[in-house]
């Protein structure tokens, strides 16, 4: 028993001495601080493992540049993906510009082209203007005749036409209408007689693309093609010529003769209509710059005006600085209107039912 209490005191004194150790180490244990040193190095790693992240980021978004520049189909590529959808918004943006663009191409086979807008013509129905289409009209006194002058202006080839009377080839009967009538019903800014195809048998007459008539008997015809540019040729010489392969002829009239040719005023042979005598005359004349026309029509046959020989017409078409200048139907035939109102005093009386006209249309559709 002694034995015994002996061992349990001795180990009784070194479990005491260890409990006793281990409450100092604890004591020292939660005494201990984190240092400066501590606190410096978990920003240092913490700093280190943003940067690293960072660099991750940037590195993946240059690569998906890079892959986007040089165009790889295998690689995926941000940039791509923000191309196609610009791409995409453009495009819509532009077909909703255009859907709002009022510009429109006066088609060839309508017979009615888009109707004007009456408050583009001023009080005197001198002047027509809107986004598409430019009217200007003067008169001068030359020859003891009043001169009359119509220079337009269009923005498409299409908003040039020819226009029939109650829109009919008259290949047997005489289909006619006066043309202030004809021009109101197609809705022309401003027209000018034609050639007046139905009072003769002879000449070549294309409308709209179509030959109606082909008896060349030797006059110049007027081919207008798909560009709105002016051809004159002899009607005999016209096969031959090449225009009509090399040039999409959209409509052709015969009256004559040519009076200017490349800005040149030409001699006028006694073959032509009248050339001597003083008379009333009609031109349609093309500048140098595309879709720029003028009409000219020298009044006659009336109390104001006495009218003049082709040569002197010629001269003074010549002068104006047009490229080319074609003779129209003139004497009574000869009418020029703007807004369906006849500017010029007709010879001998009213206005003379007619089979066709040249007319310039707005391209707007109001």
């Amino acid at each position: 028993m002694e034995v015994y209490l002996s061992i349990m005191s001795k180990d009784k004194s070194r479990i005491s001495h260890a409990i006793s150790r281990i409450k100092v180490e604890g004591k020292k244990v939660k005494k201990k601080k984190v240092g400066f040193n501590d606190l410096l190095n978990l920003t240092i790693f913490a700093l280190l493992f943003i940067l690293m992240i960072t660099a991750l980021v940037k590195m993946d978004v240059f690569n998906m540049m890079l892959s986007s520049i040089i165009d790889s189909p295998t690689e995926y590529s941000l940039l791509s993906d923000i191309k196609d959808v610009c791409d995409e918004a453009r495009e819509s943006s532009a077909d909703e510009i255009k859907s709002r663009d009022p510009v429109l191409v006066v088609e060839l086979d309508e017979y009615v082209a888009p109707k004007p807008d009456p408050k583009k013509y001023d009080s005197a129905f001198e002047n027509y203007t809107d986004d598409t289409i430019e009217v200007h009209y003067y008169k001068e006194r030359k020859y003891k005749s009043w001169f009359h002058y119509m220079e337009v202006k269009i923005k498409h080839p299409s908003q040039i036409r020819v226009a029939l009377a109650n829109n009919q080839y008259a290949k047997k009967g005489k289909i006619r209408k006066l043309p202030s009538e004809i021009s109101a019903d197609v809705n022309a800014v401003c027209a000018v007689n034609g050639c007046f195809y139905n009072v003769r048998w002879g000449g070549i007459f294309i409308h709209r693309r179509e030959l109606l008539r082909d008896r060349p008997f030797g006059i110049d015809v007027l081919l207008i093609d798909s560009n709105g540019d002016f051809h004159i040729v002899e009607d005999r010489k016209l096969k031959s010529s090449g225009l009509l392969e090399e040039y999409d002829i959209i409509n052709a009239l015969s009256f004559g003769p040519e009076l200017v040719h490349d800005g040149q005023e030409l001699t006028i042979t006694k073959r032509d209509w009248e050339p001597s005598t003083n008379e009333p005359r009609t031109a349609i004349c093309q500048y140098d710059d595309p879709l720029h026309y003028l009409v000219v029509l020298a009044e006659g046959r009336n109390s104001q005006s006495v009218g003049v020989t082709m040569q002197t017409f010629a001269h003074e078409v010549a002068a104006t600085n047009v490229k080319t200048a074609y003779n129209l139907d003139g004497g009574r035939s000869g009418t020029m209107i703007i807004g369906n109102r006849l500017k010029n005093k007709v010879g001998w009386g009213s206005e003379k039912p007619q089979s066709d006209i040249i007319y310039f249309a707005t391209a707007i559709d109001n």
